[in-house]
């Protein structure tokens, strides 16, 4: 009975385990799966379009949008460009889209690669308005009336911001392109700055931002030029800088002031640290030079033999035949000075002279000569 009832439980766990095990359906693919699949296709069509040398974007203001390409085939079999599905025709670098209307496009291109395999890279265009333009404000104590230009026959919608004060609208373009908006307040406008912008939409499909303006209701003149407004997103150009701006900019970015001296000073840093370097590279090259020289000329003498080096001499050498003459050295004799003495001086030191004394007069000896003769037997 016991074996009856744990062969019962044995079957029951397998049934579940069995009916437990069913198929994941593809709408249950973990969403990590679906981005790895995305980014991988990303990634092929990034590898295509390097092969053309350009990226058409995703959303562009311009519906004729310009392109330049290159042809990667060996044999110039050119590029073909396909717009929503109108059949492939063949198109030379640059290439201007045809006026585009707005909204979304599809757009192809078939070219051959380096080894001739037909490569096809899809884009998917959107065509969106472009932004309006603001014109400058006319502003009385009691309206405010702002006119533009925009797309024909869009909406525009609008903003007007000043503290605790927002107004918004929307008002279409004609066909020509032109729009006003008049914004009343029943009792006066508070003094104050004001900001006022816009943005176009057409077939559900809406422009980015205009530039702002910004003017002063009350006191003081109004400012219609367009200002530099500090935005989510951090921007900035230089053709917005100007004699005018230029220290009020400076005043309100001292960040601006600090970056430019930053950058003076590490390029000059770098500019030190890199010229040491070269001179140092110079040095060490010349020392290197000067040590291979000497090297060489340790290896010259080391490769002789000490019979090489001694017995060239002692053949090379010959003695030398010196001539020894006796020097003659001329000695000057000095030059007698004249002295002038007297007679009695002069007669004691030659008195065997004086011709006035006896003594004086030279005695000649005379010579005792012994002659002898002889004579032959």
């Amino acid at each position: 009975m016991l074996k009856i009832f744990l062969s019962i439980l044995l079957c029951c766990f397998l049934s579940i385990s069995v009916y437990a095990q069913q198929d994941t359906p593809l709408s249950e693919v973990k969403a990590s799966e679906i981005e790895l699949l995305n980014e991988q296709e990303k990634q092929r069509t990034q590898e295509i379009a390097n092969l053309l040398g350009f990226v058409l974007p995703t959303y562009t203001d311009n519906p004729s949008y310009i392109i330049t390409f290159k042809d990667p085939s060996t044999n110039e079999t050119g590029v073909e460009i396909d717009i929503d599905d109108k059949g492939f025709s063949k198109i030379n670098s640059p290439y201007t889209l045809p006026a585009l209307s707005i909204g979304k496009h599809e757009v192809r291109f078939r070219f051959n690669d380096e080894s001739d395999t037909v490569k096809i890279l899809e884009y998917e265009l959107i065509v969106i308005p472009r932004a309006p333009i603001i014109d400058t404000p006319q502003v009385t104590t009691k309206s405010i009336t702002i006119s533009g230009t925009a797309l024909a026959n869009s909406d525009i919608i609008y903003l007007l911001s000043a503290n605790a004060y927002h107004s918004t609208g929307t008002v279409v373009s004609d066909a020509g392109g032109k729009w006003s908006i008049t914004i009343d307040s029943e009792q006066e406008f508070l003094d104050g700055i004001y900001t006022f912008t816009t943005l176009a939409r057409k077939y559900g499909f809406a422009s980015n931002l205009s530039s702002p303006i910004t003017f002063t209701v009350g006191e003081g003149k109004i400012d219609s030029k367009p200002q530099i407004v500090i935005n989510d997103g951090i921007s900035f150009s230089f053709k917005d800088i100007n004699m005018e701006n230029i220290s009020e900019i400076l005043k309100g970015n001292t960040d601006l002031i600090f970056f430019s001296v930053g950058t003076l000073i590490i390029g000059g840093a770098l500019g030190a640290v890199i010229k040491s370097v070269v001179y140092n590279s110079k040095s060490e090259k010349k020392n290197k030079e000067v040590e291979k020289l000497i090297k060489k000329e340790e290896k010259k003498e080391d490769a002789k033999t000490l019979r090489e080096i001694f017995g060239d001499k002692e053949e090379t050498e010959e003695p030398t035949l010196i001539n020894e003459e006796p020097e003659t050295t001329t000695v000057e004799e000095p030059q007698k000075q004249e002295s002038i003495i007297n007679k009695d001086v002069f007669l004691k030191k030659y008195k065997m002279v004086d011709p006035d004394d006896e003594k004086g007069v030279e005695k000649k000896k005379k010579k005792k000569v012994k002659i002898s003769l002889t004579s032959k037997d």
